[in-house]
């Protein structure tokens, strides 16, 4: 249920809710029922003895020698369908219902209270008057039944509840998120290419609309810092190209220059190695730049993929022969595809590069690629220690290395710009794989031919 959505979870509750709430209201009616019929039955009970008494003391010749004198016809017929026992002031009985079969407990009880008689649990009360004792009660079957109907008759009507409840619970809750779900199109639709775009904020003036001013307050503190670091960094990579390529060209200099010591031809050797790498950098941090800044000119036109990667492949050939590494392609002839071909290169090269870089002596790397469903579909596999799962989430993340093994040349800079590029493109990359014996990379990308 985690997983499902916010409308059905609604709706689930609110009838469990609903359910629970029938029942305990078919619980309290049948004892507030239960109590009211019990409560009436005393009444009458308290009515006929009432009665019984005043048609004794108002008969013609009621008492003789100061003894009241008893007729079976002064039990009303009201009476007589209860359990009645009638006594003298000496106890004896004067009459006793056919259907008692043994006499009422003489326990002095007087109010009306419940007694085990004949294996039946009888409702009865004592009442006295004039030298006469009238004991009469009955049992609660009619009551009982009356509560099992209304209890039974409440269950009946929780499908009912339940299902009125589940549809009208639905609606509900879909006409109370549907501002959220507004805010979740709207939200999607801000990117880092548009973080200019804002949520439409409802004139409800509710806390969803409190809501929706907070993240909008969000978003514009996002979007000045996004762009001042933005900013940044294309200005620094701007302005650190001319310094570094007037620092490569005295290099250069010095090494076309004869009358150097073998030494300093070594040192500029290695200065030089350096201040290319130095510029690689800077070159993929004005990539990036252009990328969130949404600048990123692509030059579509169609070419064949194969012809592409046939030029990655030969330069992973020459940087895997100091590994040993095999270099193995599934490549089909006329994959056409219509993109930016220079960005799509850098892509393949990327992620060829990394597969060779953690790859172990005399491993293999694997390139594929493939038309499936009006899509591209390239995949780059290699053998190697694998990526620990608990880092695969920080892969694509700027700077950040797998392992940060001095001996791995690189930046933490190549599976960002994949990304973004592929991206660029309405495609994506994402590993697919990675344990002790094998790590994928798939690349998507729309073919637009």
């Amino acid at each position: 249920m985690r997983n499902w959505p916010l409308r059905w979870k609604v709706a689930l509750y609110s009838a469990s809710l609903a359910v629970a709430a029938t029942l305990g209201g078919a619980v309290t009616t049948w004892f507030v029922m239960r109590h009211a019929e019990i409560a009436a039955f005393d009444r009458r009970l308290t009515t006929d003895a009432e009665e019984f008494f005043r048609d004794v003391e108002h008969f013609e010749g009621s008492r003789t020698n100061n003894r009241p004198v008893f007729n079976e016809i002064f039990v009303p017929l009201s009476l007589r369908k209860h359990l009645i026992e009638v006594t003298d002031a000496n106890g004896t009985v004067l009459y006793r219902s056919p259907r008692l079969r043994q006499p009422f407990p003489r326990d002095g009880v007087r109010e009306f209270h419940n007694h085990r008689i004949d294996g039946q649990t009888i409702r009865v009360a004592e009442f006295s008057q004039n030298g006469l004792t009238l004991r009469a009660g009955d049992d609660l079957k009619e009551i009982n039944q009356i509560g099992r109907d209304i209890f039974l008759a409440m269950l009946g009507a929780i499908p009912t509840v339940l299902l009125i409840t589940l549809l009208g619970s639905t609606w509900v809750a879909s006409k109370a998120i549907a501002p959220v779900e507004e805010i979740r199109r709207a939200a999607k639709r801000i990117t880092a290419q548009r973080l200019d775009q804002r949520l439409p904020v409802p004139s409800t003036n509710d806390e969803i609309a409190g809501l929706i001013e907070v993240l909008n307050m969000t978003f514009e503190r996002l979007q000045r810092s996004f762009e001042q670091s933005a900013r940044f960094s294309a200005n620094a990579s701007h302005h650190l190209k001319t310094p570094i390529a007037i620092l490569r060209a005295d290099v250069e200099e010095v090494l076309a220059d004869g009358q150097c010591s073998e030494s300093i031809q070594k040192r500029a050797e290695e200065l030089l190695h350096r201040i290319h790498h130095l510029s690689s950098v800077v070159e993929n941090l004005l990539l990036l730049s252009r990328a969130d800044a949404g600048r990123l000119e692509l030059s579509k036109a169609k070419f064949e993929l194969g012809d592409v990667l046939d030029g990655v492949l030969d330069d992973a050939l020459t940087l895997a022969e100091p590994l040993d590494l095999k270099v193995e392609a599934d490549i089909p002839r006329h994959l056409l595809l219509r993109a930016d071909r220079t960005f799509i290169a850098i892509i393949a090269q990327n992620l060829v590069e990394n597969a060779i870089k953690y790859n172990t002596p005399g491993g293999r790397i694997r390139v594929e690629a493939r038309s499936l469903n009006g899509e591209m579909e390239m995949t780059i596999g290699n053998t190697g220690a694998g990526i620990p799962q608990d880092r695969s989430r920080q892969l694509f993340e700027r700077f950040y290395r797998v392992r940060g093994d001095e001996r791995v040349r690189g930046h933490g800079l190549g599976l960002s710009i994949a990304r973004e590029l592929a991206r660029a493109h309405g495609g994506d990359v994402e590993l697919v794989r990675s344990d002790s014996s094998w790590t994928e990379m798939r690349v998507h990308l729309p073919r637009g031919v």
